[in-house]
């Protein structure tokens, strides 16, 4: 187990290719268990920064292998910080695709920042849209700070990241 008092960094570089997201999975599952992130939020933290990383990897990068997709953990005493940073162009941050309205229906992508925004408790995406910092608390952790708490009670319907 990782010292709780101590923050860590973890910085880790792959080329934009879609056959190496099991290698970021694996990473992100082990950095999980030592923070001691019960399972349905390390669930949650999987499924955002593999969805962060295929959005990198294939819309960003246009899956070029010379471009790539940098990620960096911050492990505080009650928190996961994951910055996701491409070589892209970037998008409109304030006008992403609309997943549910009916045109979208049966596209089969433009689902990915709903996902990740439903499953981490903050996102930010920078002004060009080339980087994401993710945040997800640790709520397995007793500590003398209280957690911040969503404004609702999540259900499926609402949260497609509790199963």
């Amino acid at each position: 187990m990782i010292n709780p008092t101590r923050e860590y960094f973890i910085k880790f570089e792959i080329p934009s290719e879609i056959n190496l997201i099991h290698v970021l999975d694996a990473l992100t599952t082990e950095i999980l268990k030592e923070m001691d992130f019960n399972e349905e939020n390390a669930e949650q933290v999987i499924l955002a920064i593999i969805e962060a990383g295929t959005n990198a990897i294939r819309h960003a990068n246009k899956s070029n292998p010379g471009k790539m997709v940098n990620f960096q953990f911050h492990l505080d005493e009650d928190k996961l910080t994951i910055v996701v940073t491409d070589e892209g162009e970037g998008f409109d941050t304030n006008n992403p695709p609309e997943p549910f309205a009916p045109e979208n229906f049966l596209k089969t992508s433009g689902r990915g920042i709903y996902v990740i925004k439903q499953c981490m408790d903050e996102v930010i995406f920078n002004k060009s849209g080339s980087e994401v910092r993710m945040v997800k608390y640790n709520y397995n952790k007793n500590f003398h700070a209280e957690s911040p708490s969503r404004a609702f009670s999540p259900t499926i319907q609402d949260n497609p990241c509790l199963f």
